[in-house]
């Protein structure tokens, strides 16, 4: 099988994860971009981030990184106006990044597609890579013991359907203890909450761009999904069954790490 993964997940965000104006404003206000600044834009993806950054602040001095070369190539496209050389693709603990060389480090939905072995490794990196002042602000799924499970098997199934080999065998979705754990072994020693960022999933989002518009998969997921919620936190996550589409909450939280 040929291995697949985001150079294959061309999607929006936006759309799938529901992102609203007012996350993303709150975002921005957790980098704080400044001028001057060396700023990266970690697991870029199409570099959504790396652009919001800039339309707040032109004249930060914006640096670029993802693995693959269609997510690399997308960010291309939206960021002309930034030299080619700062767009970086390689896998993120592969890169060669200075040490003490930025003033902050952006990954958004990006830490949980490391394996479960390698995200203390990133961590550990940021911190390398980060001035003595330096900051790292992170937007992520974060997990309880309650939820991880669940989420983590209908994630799976959906790209297992969606044909992102890749992604089933890599990605590992960690609870909030966890994450918080690996920043303090990092060496961040100020962890700051920033803000909750509340997400409804929607199995019918994933249709166009992830299940390829086939409804016979989209059931698939569905009936998967309603196999595996469990009765005691239907009422908690407002689960809610509506034919064609599943959806429940979940939490997602910007942090901001100094050293």
């Amino acid at each position: 099988m040929k291995k697949e993964g985001f150079d294959v997940r061309v999607v929006s965000y936006e759309h799938i994860h529901n992102i609203q104006p007012e996350d993303e404003e709150a975002m921005i206000k957790a980098i704080n971009p400044k001028p001057k600044e060396k700023v990266l834009d970690a697991f870029c993806g199409y570099g959504a981030v790396g652009r919001n950054c800039l339309e707040k602040e032109p004249k930060i001095d914006l640096w670029l990184n993802d693995e693959s070369e269609v997510q690399i190539k997308r960010a291309k496209n939206n960021l002309s106006k930034i030299p080619k050389n700062h767009f970086i693709c390689s896998e993120f603990e592969e890169a060669n990044f200075l040490n003490s060389s930025f003033d902050k480090v952006i990954i958004k939905m990006g830490l949980h597609e490391v394996p479960k072995n390698e995200q203390l490794i990133v961590a550990k990196k940021v911190f390398r890579i980060l001035k003595p002042k330096g900051k790292f602000i992170v937007w992520d799924i974060m997990l309880t013991k309650e939820t991880q499970l669940l989420w983590q098997e209908i994630i799976r199934k959906k790209d297992e359907l969606s044909g992102f080999d890749m992604l089933v065998k890599e990605r590992y979705f960690f609870r909030e203890d966890e994450f918080l754990s690996n920043m303090k072994k990092a060496g961040f020693k100020k962890i700051k909450e920033f803000r909750i960022v509340k997400y409804r999933f929607s199995s019918r989002k994933r249709l166009e761009q992830e299940l390829h518009n086939d409804k016979k998969r989209l059931e698939q997921l569905n009936e998967f999904i309603r196999k595996k919620f469990p009765d005691n936190l239907k009422k908690k996550l407002n689960y809610n069954d509506l034919g064609d589409d599943v959806q429940f909450n979940t939490i997602k939280k910007i942090f901001v790490m100094g050293k």
